[in-house]
């Protein structure tokens, strides 16, 4: 198995736009149970999709070992210390956006020699590392796809109609229905219709 390493910065992403044709908006809708579906949602959804495709190409050191390398330059000194925070301060560290999220205010201050800034940063990181050696293994190739889901079911959860969302289980097999309509209106290749437990599993993705 290779030996971990930081993650590499992220290149600054190309957000290309996304067009959604009428006939598209209109299988939206259905799936949402709309008469039709407001511009303003169709944005939206293009706006993921955009971002979806902007982002899978570009995360392929984000993963959990490579993090937890990145956490642990912190325990070091001199130079290999000064690198690994200012990575984590700046605004392309190719840490996950959660460990990213905790940290970033963090190193930021240390940068700034802010009363101890340091010693925060380091129990921070400490307890995220934590976190981190839990957490199950995930494929970076995924992750893309797994923040697609969890902003599509945000988005199936504040406009769909109420009666798709009676029971928790008609809620899931509707946002299952709505999420597999996005992907073919993406061109987006998946297993899901022999795994929708897998599905659903990436649906409720925490955004």
């Amino acid at each position: 198995m290779p030996r971990p390493y930081p993650p590499s910065p992220v290149s600054p992403l190309t957000l290309t736009p996304f067009n959604i044709g009428d006939s598209e908006n209109r299988d939206l809708a259905k799936v949402l149970g709309l008469n039709s579906l407001p511009p303003e949602v169709s944005d939206v959804v293009a706006h993921a999709i955009a971002s979806y495709r902007a982002t899978c190409a570009v995360l392929s050191d984000t993963t959990v070992r490579n993090t937890l390398a990145e956490l642990a330059e912190l325990k070091k000194r001199g130079t290999s210390y000064r690198k690994a925070v200012r990575r984590l301060a700046d605004e392309r560290s190719g840490v996950d956006y959660t460990t990213h999220g905790i940290l970033q205010p963090f190193a930021a201050a240390a940068l700034g020699d802010e009363p101890g800034a340091q010693e925060a940063l380091v129990q921070a990181a400490h307890a995220r590392s934590e976190e981190l050696k839990k957490h199950e293994k995930i494929e970076t190739k995924t992750e893309s796809l797994r923040l697609l889901c969890g902003f599509l079911r945000l988005i199936f959860n504040q406009v769909s109609a109420p009666e798709l969302r009676r029971t928790n289980k008609e809620g899931w097999r509707h946002c299952r229905q709505f999420a597999m309509e996005v992907f073919t209106i993406a061109g987006i290749q998946h297993d899901f219709e022999a795994h929708p437990e897998r599905l659903t599993k990436y649906l409720g993705t925490d955004i």
